[in-house]
């Protein structure tokens, strides 16, 4: 297993990202968060297809911090089941990892 995830989540709020967002940096939780532009997102919720505009969270972290930050998302997040995906990071450039080591201690 890798030492470093991207965790994303989404929610219909940039601001509810962004206050994630900077209490993840804030408190060495994450190196770096990128909000992106509305997406479309099509799910199933109560038996029924629904779609929504989102914005998506990217969270750049070590895999020791994921129990943390899941924490904070729950904790600041505006829906009921957020999604918190983490996908292990198999590759990474050495400098940048080095980077995203200290940006966490």
């Amino acid at each position: 297993m890798s030492q470093f995830l991207i965790i994303t989540t989404t929610s219909d709020t940039e601001d509810v990202l962004n206050r994630i967002a900077d209490r993840l940096v804030g408190e060495q939780l994450a190196a770096c968060c990128q909000i992106s532009q509305p997406i479309k997102s099509v799910y199933r919720w109560n038996g029924k297809v629904e779609s929504a505009a989102e914005f998506e969270l990217k969270i750049k972290t070590a895999v020791a911090k994921f129990d943390e930050v899941s924490s904070v998302i729950k904790s600041l997040h505006n829906y009921d089941v957020p999604q918190i995906v983490a996908v292990d990071v198999s590759h990474i450039e050495a400098a940048y990892g080095d980077w995203v080591r200290e940006s966490l201690s």
